[in-house]
């Protein structure tokens, strides 16, 4: 019965040790301390439009940037300053896409502006302007609706 009693307190305890150095650390930081990479997509793909919010997420050994700029668009990205995720209102810029993906856009939803992307090694998930949401692979060519 010792024994069990030991037990239950000794998990309970490293249980929450465990969460509580688990738990997200979400600091606002100086656009001077995002990753060269990142600064250097938002300067090119937003023609210098100034950053007005950074900030990094650190959970666990995992590291995010996110980052504002003028007009609104929020960019995420990963440790190394690779864009993983954008949203932008005024339409994600297309130097950022494949051609194939802006190629079908352009052909099957003509006007429409993709509004939100995602993008992992192996594919992308958009959002147009009008709600529809496509995956297409990391080549660029469709794959489903979302």
């Amino acid at each position: 019965m010792k024994k069990t009693i030991k037990l239950l307190v000794f998990t309970a305890i490293f249980s929450v040790l465990g969460l509580h150095f688990a738990a997200a650390q979400i600091t606002q930081i100086s656009s001077t301390r995002l990753p060269a990479q990142a600064r250097t997509t938002i300067r090119n793909a937003w023609n210098g439009a100034p950053i007005v919010d950074a900030w990094r997420n650190k959970e666990g050994r995992r590291v995010e940037y996110k980052a504002s700029v003028e007009d609104g668009s929020t960019i995420k990205f990963n440790a190394n300053g690779q864009w993983i995720e954008i949203r932008s209102y005024g339409g994600v810029p297309t130097m950022l896409l494949p051609k194939a993906m802006l190629a079908h856009i352009d052909k099957y939803y003509e006007g429409q502006l993709i509004v939100w992307v995602a993008k992992t090694p192996k594919r992308y998930r958009i959002e147009l302007a009008n709600g529809t949401k496509l995956e297409f692979n990391a080549k660029g060519i469709f794959q489903a609706f979302l």
